[in-house]
């Protein structure tokens, strides 16, 4: 008979409909262990929240990165209108909630990525990254 029960909560997957609000629910050190990329913007595009995963898997470094312009100075390979012109007229809508691949990264300028973006509930948004 198994003397264990109570049950870890089910981490999210990439795929979890709600991703923001069950990222939002978790400790940092969870999501920095998760295994794809979670980035939290302000409203005003700064850097709020960069996990240890995202530093990880895209081979950015250990730069801080809290506070900066994301688009400007983090990644301004993604200041495009395919990207951020994607993102900002979603938000402008009021449907931000997209999927869609992205070609560039760090380490690999050719690697592809999934991103999904979804609202903070703090305000702002987030940006997460799987890389196949």
């Amino acid at each position: 008979m198994d003397k264990h029960t109570s049950a870890e909560p089910a981490l999210p997957d990439f795929d979890t409909p709600a991703l923001a609000r069950a990222i939002e629910a978790l400790p940092p050190s969870v999501v920095d262990d998760l295994p794809f990329g979670a980035i939290r913007l302000g409203v005003d595009g700064t850097v709020a929240y960069y996990s240890a995963a995202e530093r990880r898997l895209s081979g950015s470094g250990l730069h801080d990165r809290i506070g900066l312009d994301f688009f400007g100075r983090v990644a301004p390979c993604m200041d495009n209108p395919d990207f951020r012109g994607r993102v900002e007229r979603a938000s402008a809508a009021g449907t931000l909630d997209l999927e869609f691949t992205h070609i560039g990264d760090f380490e690999d300028r050719h690697r592809e990525l999934t991103v999904r973006i979804q609202p903070a509930s703090a305000g702002g948004y987030w940006i997460f990254l799987r890389r196949e």
